[in-house]
């Protein structure tokens, strides 16, 4: 019987299969998982909202997944052209 030494906190993320999960993948997973995180921290804002006037502080909630959301999809949006400059063929 084997036994699998867990990664060290230095190494790159696995995949379920242990694989090393490729930068393009790990930004993809992250970006969804920030939609979801935006998503609750709107609807947890609206029902804060329905109190009365919230904090200042509240609105954070939405705010920091939203500009994370803006960097992941920036890059995401940038890739192919950046990737497609050296394959370009004449036809």
């Amino acid at each position: 019987m084997r036994f699998q030494s867990k990664p060290s906190p230095l190494s790159p993320p696995q995949n379920l299969k242990g694989n090393p999960m490729p930068l393009n993948t790990l930004i993809r997973q992250t970006h969804r998982w920030l939609s979801v995180v935006f998503t609750a921290g709107v609807v947890g804002y609206m029902i804060v909202m329905t109190r009365g006037q919230p904090p200042g502080w509240v609105g954070l909630f939405a705010l920091v997944p939203l500009i994370l959301l803006l960097v992941t999809g920036l890059y995401m949006f940038v890739l192919p052209y950046v990737r497609g400059r050296g394959r370009r063929t004449e036809g």
